[in-house]
């Protein structure tokens, strides 16, 4: 969990210029989370946001929702799969991605969905 608030505090520092946050299979937790949200929240130039293989709930859900929106003139990958989202989180994750001008790959995924089939694609 202090790594998360040491990387939460560099993306407060540096958030006009993060590109980048690739804290995939990492096993964050909702706890780490937390600690990085309200930086993730200040970014609005990231090109890439990795959180796949976390154990996210939909706890963040809403929020992650608005860092893509934040960042929709700007990011280009967006990897949440293979975490705890019910499919209610997986939408709500995945509800800004439309707006995202060059976003050319996602992975947005519901783990404990009812068909239990996460979302991977490529667009364009």
């Amino acid at each position: 969990l202090a790594d998360c608030y040491a990387i939460g505090t560099v993306l407060r520092l540096y958030h006009n210029i993060v590109k980048t946050v690739n804290v995939g299979g990492c096993r964050i937790g909702d706890d780490g989370l937390t600690a990085i949200l309200p930086a993730l929240l200040q970014t609005q130039a990231m090109t890439d946001l990795r959180l796949a293989q976390n154990d996210l709930s939909d706890k963040h859900a809403e929020s992650l929702s608005a860092v893509v929106h934040n960042n929709k003139s700007t990011l280009l990958h967006l990897y949440t799969a293979f975490n705890n989202f019910t499919d209610y989180g997986a939408a709500h994750v995945n509800q800004h991605t439309h707006l995202c001008t060059k976003l050319v790959a996602v992975a947005v995924g519901a783990s404990r969905s009812a068909n239990q089939e996460t979302a991977l694609g490529t667009l364009r």
